[in-house]
């Protein structure tokens, strides 16, 4: 039998990655080597896509060589424009329980629409390492009045939140505030109450004595249109926030004159197109809908009703095309979640036309981009541990070398059995 030597793997280089973020839909590969390759060596560049649709994520991972390429990289381009749109910048930390932990992550609002990332960093980068600095804007670009902050400390975080809460800039107080998750905050106080379906006859007077049964009223109004006529909704201010609690759960849903009333928090605009977009994704009836993916490229939507009629009523077949060309993918609903739940324990795998077939449950947009963020995160292996070597050090390392490969260029060398000197002055006993 024949002996196999296994000989050692080299181990991969190791890499030294930064996170670029919120970077412009249009930013490819070649852009983002174009612009990080002046700092210097850079291994390679992950711009994540979709995998189906393959558009840009918005994120990437750049990978160094070098620590402190990577270093000077971080502190030059940091909220620099790329395509018109300021990318943020960060170490990867691609442990996501560390990610989630959100250590020295403050939240901060009230921000003129004038500060931009840039300043807002600079602001905060006084009390210690700033590892995340962003200020959420609408789809436009426009600032939303709050941003994170996220320092590498949790000491740093609370000089900057002892020293800035309250401070003014650009004329406005800021309040700064240690970041809770959804699950932790408190449910904001209130007194200004929003109700609506009121009928047309319907007067403020009433509407004073309705409300004034749950706590005192500062004020209460009816909107009119042009005409003075009642639009059917109106606001009631109380003066504590129970009270205005009070209302809201005696109030809403009850039957008053013809109709059923609302009666909720007030908000704003946007404020209400949030809770709107939330509650839809929320109650988004997405356990009915499939997704089947690797079909031949020959499967009509006829095909697809045939075979997944026979596990309920199949209420919609759209089959997706690029270029006139089937992509294999198809959408499928069904008008009872039971029906979709068989069809996927049958038919998930299934051998058909001559090749298999992946069904399953349809993502939301964005439950299915979080879903992916986190598989792409996983990926890669935990970090390892590492320091930004100091350049100072370095040199005198260098120098040092020098000064000893002169010293040992003087001294004796054997090569090859001989032994070879350097020649001493003149008029001495080795003379001849």
């Amino acid at each position: 039998m024949a002996n196999f030597t296994h000989l050692p793997t080299i181990p991969p280089p190791p890499l030294f990655s930064l996170y670029a973020g919120d970077l412009h839909h249009h930013v490819t590969e070649r852009d983002l080597y174009s612009l990080f390759s002046l700092i210097g060596p850079v291994h390679n560049i992950h711009l994540f896509r979709h995998p189906f649709s393959h558009k840009s994520l918005c994120y990437a991972f750049i990978h160094f060589y070098f620590p402190h390429y990577a270093a000077v990289a971080l502190n030059s381009l940091n909220h620099i424009e790329l395509r018109g749109k300021p990318i943020r910048l960060m170490w990867v930390q691609r442990d996501p329980v560390l990610r989630k932990l959100g250590i020295g992550n403050l939240f901060v609002k009230n921000l003129d629409s004038s500060v931009n990332d840039a300043e807002l960093q600079e602001v905060f980068g006084v009390f210690g390492v700033i590892s995340s600095c962003k200020i959420a804007r609408d789809g436009d670009g426009v600032s939303k009045g709050f941003g994170f902050v996220q320092f590498c400390s949790e000491d740093s975080a609370s000089c900057a939140l002892s020293a800035l809460n309250g401070s003014v800039l650009h004329g406005k107080i800021l309040t700064v505030a240690k970041f809770l998750k959804k699950s932790e905050r408190k449910e904001p106080r209130f007194t200004n109450v929003y109700v609506k379906n009121l009928d047309k006859d319907f007067t403020v007077s009433s509407l004073r004595e309705k409300f004034s049964e749950y706590g005192k009223i500062t004020s209460a109004v009816i909107m009119n249109d042009a005409e003075g006529k009642s639009r059917g909704f109106g606001f009631v201010n109380f003066e504590s926030h129970e009270s205005a609690m009070k209302a809201v759960d005696g109030l809403n849903g009850a039957e008053i004159g013809t109709k059923k009333w609302f009666v909720g928090k007030a908000m704003t605009k946007s404020q209400r197109a949030e809770f709107l977009r939330r509650s839809h994704v929320k109650h988004k009836p997405n356990v009915s809908t499939l997704i089947v993916r690797n079909l031949a490229s020959f499967v009509t939507e006829n095909d697809l009703k045939q075979v997944f009629g026979a596990f309920g009523n199949v209420t919609f077949v759209k089959v997706s095309y690029r270029n006139g060309v089937s992509s294999g993918m198809a959408c499928i609903c069904f008008s009872k979640p039971e029906e979709a739940r068989k069809a996927i324990a049958f038919l998930n795998g299934c051998f058909y036309n001559g090749r298999y077939m992946s069904v399953s449950l349809a993502w939301h947009k964005e439950e299915q981009a979080k879903h992916l963020q986190t598989l792409l995160a996983l990926r890669y292996k935990p970090p390892f541990a590492y320091k930004v070597p100091d350049l100072q050090k370095l040199e005198e390392k260098k120098v040092r070398k020098e000064v000893l490969a002169n010293k040992e260029s003087s001294c004796d060398c054997d090569v090859d059995g001989f032994v070879l000197v350097d020649k001493p002055a003149s008029n001495s006993e080795w003379d001849v």
